[in-house]
């Protein structure tokens, strides 16, 4: 099964998934989302926001808060952190998303969602695989 586009018809919320939800989170309308093509999803969420999004640091708040009740923590090496933050700062203005700045993209949108940062990492054999354990790039380390 594919994952798939919908829009609130009500409010235009956009959930990418396998189905769409129930009760629209944003607007709570009951049965309201539409299939829609990814060419759409791309023009909505483009048209929107052409500002660039979080700061790095609203970014390294959000993902301290992310790690924060979780097994691993965010790397402490300041330097490394401040690097990565550069390159996905780099990736969201020449891009659209923060990709991860330690993989190449594949330029198939569904296949790039894979490494958006923070990326599924407790998957990969650099987390699960070592003791030491991080992700991919190192942002984020086993505790």
């Amino acid at each position: 099964m594919k994952k798939k586009f919908w829009r609130c018809f009500v409010c235009n919320d956009l959930h990418y998934g396998l189905k769409p939800p129930e009760i629209c989170p944003t607007c709570k309308v009951k049965a309201a989302y539409v299939e829609i093509p990814e060419r759409e999803a791309k023009a909505i969420l483009t048209v929107p926001a052409p500002e660039p999004g979080f700061s790095k640091e609203e970014f390294r708040a959000a993902i301290e808060a992310f790690a924060g009740p979780n097994e691993f923590m965010v790397n402490p090496d300041a330097e490394r952190v401040s690097l990565l933050l550069e390159g996905m700062d780099a990736n969201e203005r020449n891009h659209g998303l923060r990709y991860c700045p330690c993989r190449l993209r594949s330029k198939d949108f569904e296949e790039d969602l894979k490494i958006v940062c923070p990326c599924n990492f407790l998957i990969h054999e650099t987390y699960k695989g070592q003791e030491k354990g991080e992700c991919w790039c190192g942002l984020f380390i086993k505790r």
